[in-house]
């Protein structure tokens, strides 16, 4: 009895060793890889993995990657303000429950919904701005984003058409080899 209540305990330590331990991989390629990318204004490949680990991981482990990878950014950019990790925290993570509602649709719905969170991402700050700039007239604020916003809607458009299916098949594989 002893032996076996053992074992299972080192079976979910493992499982949840195996967990952390993936998780933190995969913060470190999303992290990595938006400082690299980051002399490219909006260019990035983050919107592509966010809607990759949304697929295949667990919510739990989803949202603990999204907290962490919003807390690193404003760590490594300087502005741990929450007007700026409270939107980027719910734009991520919506982009993630979207995602996981529409992973098995066809690859184009999947390309309309990272183009559109090109704009959508941006326009999450509109609120937390207005209110640190004390500047409360919208026209202004969207005139000033858009090329920034085009540029990342159509940054989405290339890397998830290009990469989505791919990482996702060698994600999955990676996930399961660990599950067993």
């Amino acid at each position: 009895m002893f032996i076996s209540s053992s074992m299972k305990r080192t079976n979910e330590l493992k499982l949840n060793l195996g967990s952390i331990t993936l998780t933190a991989m995969l913060l470190a390629i999303l992290v990595v890889q938006e400082e690299m990318l980051s002399i490219l204004p909006n260019v990035q490949l983050t919107t592509l993995l966010i809607m990759v680990y949304a697929s295949i991981l667990p919510l739990s482990l989803f949202i603990s990657l999204t907290a962490g990878y919003v807390f690193l950014d404003s760590l490594l950019m300087g502005s741990l303000n929450p007007v700026y990790m409270i939107p980027m925290f719910f734009s991520w993570i919506l982009l993630g429950l979207v995602t996981r509602k529409f992973k098995d649709k066809p690859l184009w719905v999947l390309l309309v919904i990272a183009t559109a969170f090109g704009f959508i991402y941006g326009w999450s700050f509109i609120p937390s701005k207005m209110i640190m700039f004390e500047y409360f007239k919208l026209w202004p604020y969207l005139a000033s984003d858009i090329l920034f916003e085009v540029i990342m809607a159509v940054s989405n458009f290339v890397t998830v058409a290009i990469l989505y299916l791919p990482l996702k098949k060698l994600f999955t594989q990676l996930t399961s080899e660990m599950r067993q």
